[in-house]
């Protein structure tokens, strides 16, 4: 298993439990977990657990959190392949570490032998639509009321590409 992936800026590495605190103000944040698959969170313990997932993982699952000048500033990866995912701070945002973090993961799972990737993205989140379209992703359908947080109904579009 790679342990780590370095880019021009990022490093991306495997989790630890020293990063539950950087996570964990990343996660409570409400605008970085706008979109994301659970609320934001409240308890530290909530993301203790999820960072302790990352670090014991089921098989099938290739995780990493992003690192710049060795912060942590968030995380992408796989829970299940293909379908994978990514989360920065919003602090962030603009400087284009997305788009350079989801390069080398791409990069990553051609190397590992990965014949597609999966995403699934509400339609309101136009910078990660555009982000998968200029990485080459095409939408390959839609649908209605598919995530249920927080008493909020989320719509998904989903996104594959080929590697």
């Amino acid at each position: 298993m790679v342990e780590a992936i370095s880019t021009e800026r990022l490093v991306l590495r495997r989790a630890r439990i020293e990063d539950v605190a950087a996570m964990h103000r990343i996660m409570r944040d409400p605008l970085a977990m706008r979109y994301w698959s659970t609320l934001p969170h409240e308890s530290i313990d909530t993301t203790a657990d999820w960072v302790r997932s990352m670090i014991d993982p089921p098989p099938g699952s290739d995780d990493f959190i992003v690192t710049l000048d060795g912060q942590t500033i968030g995380k992408i990866g796989a829970w299940q392949l293909p379908d994978f995912g990514y989360l920065l701070d919003p602090a962030q945002w603009g400087r284009g570490y997305a788009s350079e973090a989801l390069a080398a993961f791409l990069a990553h799972r051609r190397r590992e032998g990965s014949e597609f990737l999966t995403a699934d993205t509400d339609p309101r989140n136009t910078a990660s639509i555009r982000l998968l379209q200029r990485h080459g992703f095409a939408e390959t359908g839609r649908a209605a009321k598919t995530w249920l947080i927080g008493g909020e109904w989320f719509d998904s579009i989903y996104w594959r590409r080929d590697l």
